[in-house]
């Protein structure tokens, strides 16, 4: 009779025990689930005559990175259309990382001998949860700045041999002959400056102009920069520079005048 407490408390240790084992706790990874991308982006159209009236963007091209948590690249740079359902399948946690990119920062300026291309980004946080499907949009936005230069018919009756020339490494020649060119500049601020050289010649030395100037380019934006010649004197003072931002983008015009 005596032992019939201690075969009790024996029983009772080995219940618990089982009890504990019947009731494990959800592990991070434990499970799997999936998400689903869809990338937007809106199509930019520009009033400037001189430069395409739209641009579309194909966003299969689009490249996509995943990252965990702990920040390991778990899908690098693969193109959206490429994606399967393998690759769209993650272990059940929280904070992934999704980023979608049209094109990398080098490839923005490398691109056509140099003077770069639209670059559009975006990115979100998001979680996986055991058997359920997370939607993901993503609407991507223009992150570089680009420039635009216009020449004015009264500047190239006085000045026929001109040229805007961007003092950067890259030296780019904006000229009349070809005022569909854009420049475009990455930069994590709000604003980039740019500074350019404006060189005119109508054959002698007494008509020559040769002027640097300052440019500030708006992040998401398409700079028009237009030059203008007034009647006068050939002074510097007879050049005028407009600078403004291309509206369609959504941005107020800024005008300013070089003296």
């Amino acid at each position: 009779m005596r032992r019939t407490p201690y075969i009790f408390i024996l029983a009772l240790i080995s219940l618990l025990g089982s009890c504990s084992g019947e009731m494990p706790t959800q592990e991070q990874g434990s499970g799997e689930g999936r998400f689903h991308l869809s990338i937007i982006t809106a199509a930019v159209s520009t009033e400037d005559i001189t430069r395409a009236s739209v641009f579309e963007f194909d966003t299969d091209t689009f490249k996509v990175t995943v990252t965990d948590a702990k920040g390991l690249e778990l899908i690098t740079k693969k193109e959206n259309a490429q994606f399967t359902d393998a690759d769209r399948t993650l272990p059940t946690a929280n904070d992934y990382k999704i980023e979608v990119e049209s094109c990398s920062e080098s490839e923005a300026v490398a691109y056509n001998n140099a003077w770069g291309k639209e670059r559009f980004y975006a990115q979100t946080t998001f979680d996986i949860a055991t058997d359920e499907t997370t939607p993901l949009a993503l609407e991507c936005t223009m992150v570089n700045a680009g420039l635009v230069v216009i020449f004015d018919n009264s500047f190239v009756t006085k000045f026929p041999t001109h040229a805007v020339t961007t003092q950067d490494v890259r030296n780019l020649v904006f000229k009349s002959s070809d005022e569909s060119a854009v420049a475009y500049y990455n930069t994590d601020q709000p604003t980039v400056v740019v500074s350019i050289r404006l060189t005119g010649s109508a054959g002698g030395w007494s008509d020559r102009i040769d002027m640097t100037r300052d440019v500030p380019l708006t992040k998401g934006k398409i700079t028009r920069l237009r030059v203008k010649y007034n009647d006068g004197t050939n002074t510097d003072s007879d050049v005028d520079i407009d600078i403004d931002t291309d509206t369609s983008m959504g941005e107020t015009d800024d005008e300013v005048t070089v003296s």
